[in-house]
């Protein structure tokens, strides 16, 4: 299949008129009978572009920018712009209308006569962020677990399925979907946040401040669910004095609608260290982990201990909200392409918003 089906028809037509026996006038008049159309046709992404334009502008009018974006929706785009999209009013905190942009994906796709899979795994993975933020976390992890069981699970699905189970106070099912996760793929940051968030609610704090020693040291994660489970876990050991600096550095962190924490609640917790005191010392701690790593190197042992690898190749941030291109979607489907050419100026209000895994919570 052409990915540009449009484009090709609408170049087949031109020089089908071009070739036409008849007057130059009336060629002229056919082309731009053409061009109308073609306007009228995909006028979703024109709407997509005014709102790129205005954003990007130095004089931004964020009101008149979300205005063309949701008439970009109801005017029609490819069901990867439209997920995008949803994405975006997730991010804004536009919840409802959110929802029923991805809701028309997904009703439209399972209507088709070849539904793509690989387009309703994305839709869904995005509504289940939709249905946490709204505060229905048992509606979220429903909707991930239907998507698993029919095989489309990514990084982002597992990613905000395990926090939104842990979150819920579902541990083994969480610890489930874990050690499925890393059987199949590489455990990005949030993957192994979540990992270690289950290592520190089960009550292993030695394997969870292990993991997250390692996690923070090797990959700097750009989301704050990781400095603030790190930090807990080290008030839990008593290490006051390094669980402030790990809530501080989450403070650093952005914030979006879908992020597991807020910012607030980040600084409450940090508020509550002022009664606290050190009850280890932090440079006892960093002697232990030293000897640890001479000992790991030499190879005396073969540890069964969770998997702190981190694949280069797996962007850094906490579930899935990037919303950099359609090459995301067009690296699952099936052969199928949906997508049309959008000018440079439709790409440009995606690439700075998202620049993070698409690892909910973000």
């Amino acid at each position: 299949m052409l990915k540009n089906l449009t484009m090709t028809a609408v170049l087949a037509a031109l020089l089908i008129v071009v070739m036409l026996p008849i007057a130059q006038m009336y060629k002229l008049v056919l082309i731009l009978l053409i061009i109308v159309v073609l306007l009228v046709f995909k006028r979703g992404y024109l709407y997509v572009v005014l709102g790129s334009r205005i954003l990007n502008n130095t004089k931004k009018d964020p009101q008149k920018a979300w205005y063309y974006y949701e008439k970009a929706w109801k005017a029609g785009l490819s069901p990867s712009y439209t997920v995008m999209l949803g994405n975006l009013f997730i991010q804004k905190g536009d919840i409802h209308i959110a929802a029923s942009i991805l809701d028309s994906v997904i009703t439209r796709q399972n209507h088709a006569r070849k539904p793509n899979a690989t387009i309703l795994a994305n839709a869904g993975t995005s509504r289940s962020m939709a249905y946490y933020v709204m505060g229905d976390i048992q509606a979220a992890i429903g909707i991930l677990q239907d998507i698993r069981k029919l095989g489309k699970g990514d990084k982002n699905l597992y990613i905000n399925l395990v926090s939104f189970l842990l979150e819920a106070g579902r541990l083994p099912e969480a610890w489930e979907a874990i050690q499925e996760a890393a059987a199949n793929m590489p455990e990005t940051p949030g993957m192994l946040d979540n990992r270690g968030w289950y290592l520190l609610l089960s009550g292993d704090l030695a394997g969870a401040e292990k993991l997250y020693n390692t996690l923070i040291a090797d990959s700097k994660p750009r989301f704050p669910e990781a400095y603030v489970h790190a930090a807990q876990v080290k008030t839990a050991l008593g290490k006051i004095s390094t669980a402030r600096g790990l809530y501080e550095q989450a403070l650093t962190k952005p914030f979006y609608q879908t992020s597991g924490i807020t910012e607030k609640e980040v600084r409450g917790m940090l508020s509550a260290l002022d009664t606290m005191v050190d009850s280890q010392s932090d440079t006892v701690e960093l002697r232990d982990d030293a000897l640890e790593e001479a000992l790991d190197d030499s190879d005396l042992f073969d540890d069964d201990s969770p998997n702190t690898e981190v694949s280069q190749d797996e962007d850094e941030s906490d579930p899935n909200t990037e919303l950099d291109d359609d090459s995301e979607y067009e690296e699952e489907q099936d052969g199928q392409d949906d997508s049309d050419d959008v000018t440079n100026d439709d790409s440009e209000v995606y690439g700075d918003e998202y620049d993070d895994e698409e690892e909910h919570r973000n």
